[in-house]
């Protein structure tokens, strides 16, 4: 039973998997907008317990929009460093060492993600000692905005011990300071990855223009 839903989930996700599209007729931009239509679960402010996350056999993640409740997400689809994560709420997430790549089912989503330098997060947050800068193009859909520049600059801000579900966890923290000159939009993403290995444990990310960071809790990490 368990493997047949989570094979489900991995169909319900497996069109973010495809090549990244910036046609807004395309079959990727048809999934954003059905799963736009879906029951918003990022209402309230509850977080997932640790019963709900050990009740599911597979690698986990909570991902919440500003102040809304905590969804709890699974693991559907893993290539390479990228992950793709989805739940019954017809959500989908696709992460690369820690950074939002695309999203399908949120209030408004970033349907792509294009990294036209090495992103500093890939080679590991612990093994970050002096500012690093990075420059990414992202595609709004849902505002017609293809290909929007935005460059960052991560800097490490030194360790920090964070709870995980009751769990200690020693980590390193990291601030991205981003700015899009064409959206005279600016905003900091921050970063907790652990000490030793880089896996990111946590997150607060500002993916769209018109919504609230997202956070998101690492609650059990994919099988190496």
């Amino acid at each position: 039973m368990a493997l047949s839903r989570r094979a489900l989930l991995a169909a319900a996700a497996a069109p973010l998997l495809a090549r990244c599209s910036s046609d807004p007729n395309s079959a990727n931009a048809s999934l954003t907008h059905m799963l736009a239509q879906s029951l918003n679960p990022f209402s309230g402010g509850s977080a997932t317990t640790l019963a709900e996350v050990a009740g599911v056999p597979f690698a986990s993640l909570g991902v919440r929009v500003g102040g809304g409740r905590q969804t709890l997400l699974v693991l559907a689809a893993q290539t390479g460093s990228s992950t793709l994560w989805t739940s019954s709420s017809h959500i989908a997430l696709e992460i690369q060492a820690g950074r939002i790549l695309r999203t399908a089912g949120l209030p408004h989503d970033l349907s792509a993600t294009d990294l036209s330098e090495p992103d500093p997060l890939q080679a590991g947050l612990q093994n970050l000692r002096a500012p690093a800068r990075a420059k990414r193009a992202l595609d709004f859909v849902d505002r017609k905005l293809f290909g929007i520049v935005v460059e960052s600059t991560l800097t490490p801000a030194g360790p920090a011990e964070i709870d995980v579900l009751g769990t200690p966890v020693k980590t390193v923290h990291a601030v991205e300071s981003c700015s899009s000159a064409a959206l005279a939009w600016t905003f900091a993403n921050e970063y907790w990855a652990d000490i030793a290995g880089g896996q990111v444990w946590r997150s607060s990310q500002f993916i769209h223009p018109d919504l609230d960071a997202v956070e998101i809790e690492l609650f059990r990490p994919p099988k190496v």
